[in-house]
Formats: structure tokens, sequence, C-alpha cells
């Protein structure tokens, strides 16, 4: 079904900026709308566009370099909070970076550190937990999750680890060590059980 999706709604897409794809009809940043009007058609229920669309406003704002504009728009990050967060228990902060095209399969239970980095493509299931851990420094160490990269449900990343491109991690598995490209782990601790012929 992942395939379906992201191959069917994105075939006119072209490598660019050191392999990040875009629409060919798009520049290489993209406008606001037009990533959230990618969230919309990639997700198929209407709890997670709303998340993702509100994310997307927040993650905006939050990052905008004039300091008037951002002060404007704190309370509309302080309620993107209150309504993400506690009212429909999704963890997603404003700072967190995420790509284009990402599917929030049932958009409960989702926790995500602020200092997480997510590739394009990805599939978020229901109860995924992608974490930071503390250094002896203090200093926070959160994992970096590639591009196409696919979670089942209550699957558990930690750590200053990396995810790599088109990787599948399976429901319930506890990821504390790098994923190889194209890898499918499962268990806990994570192990490889097989691993996908790369993309081209």
């Amino acid at each position: 079904m992942s395939e379906r999706i992201h191959d069917r709604r994105f075939a006119n897409e072209r490598p660019l900026n050191g392999g990040r794809p875009v629409r060919a009809d798009r520049s290489p940043r993209g406008s606001l709308l037009s990533v959230i009007g990618e969230d919309w058609r990639c997700n198929p229920h209407f709890k997670s566009r709303f998340v993702l669309a509100l994310f997307r406003l927040a993650h905006a704002s939050y990052n905008d370099r004039r300091y008037f504009t951002r002060a404007l728009t704190a309370p509309y990050r302080l309620l993107y909070r209150l309504i993400v967060d506690w009212v429909m228990g999704i963890d997603i902060p404003c700072q967190v970076t995420i790509g284009r095209r990402v599917v929030l399969y049932h958009c409960v239970g989702i926790v995500i550190n602020d200092r997480v980095t997510i590739g394009d493509g990805c599939i978020i299931r229901h109860g995924v937990t992608i974490g930071n851990k503390l250094r002896e420094d203090g200093e926070s160490a959160p994992p970096s999750v590639g591009q196409r990269v696919e979670f089942g449900a209550g699957a558990i990343v930690i750590g200053d680890i990396s995810i790599g491109d088109d990787a599948k991690v399976g429901a319930g598995a506890v990821v504390t060590r790098n994923v190889a490209q194209g890898a499918i782990v499962a268990g806990n601790p994570a192990r490889e059980v097989a691993r996908n012929a790369p993309r081209t």
C-alpha cells in the first residue's frame, strides 16, 4: 500500500538537492501550501491530514527568521501544542524536522523528540516513539531517519542512531543501533531479518 500511495501520486518527481525528490513542476523548496497539499493527498485519514497541516504551520512559524513574526505567531504554537498534544495525544513538537509526503496511520500515541530529523516519504503508525538519549555531558542525542522509512505500530527508536533509506522497522521493535539502508528489523532488541534491494 505504501508503494501505491507514493508512486501513483508523485510519479512525476525528479531527484534534486542531494537526492531529495521534488515534483518536476515545483521549486526545490516548494511553498508551504504545496507541502500541505502533498500531505493531504498522501494521508487517507482526515485526522492525519489535520495534524500534519497544524504541524506544518507551527514549524514554519517557529523557523521564521524574523523575530517579530515569531513573537506574533507564538500564541498559535501554544494552541498547536494544546490541540495536538493535550487533546489528541500526539507529541510532535514544532521543532521537529519532517520531510515531505509523510504518512501518519491512525495518528494515535505518536511521540517524536524535538531534535529528530525525518526524511521524505516515511510512514509512521500508531504508538511509534522516536526519542533521544542523553549523553554523559547532558546533550541530547536524537535519531536521524532517512527517506521512505516505514515504522510498524508500537516501534521504538532511541538514541544517537541513523535509520537508512527504505528501511522497515517492525511492529513493537526496539531499535538502539544503526539500521542499514533497505534493512528490515524486528524484535527487542531489534535485529535485521531481511534486506530490500536498493531503489534506483
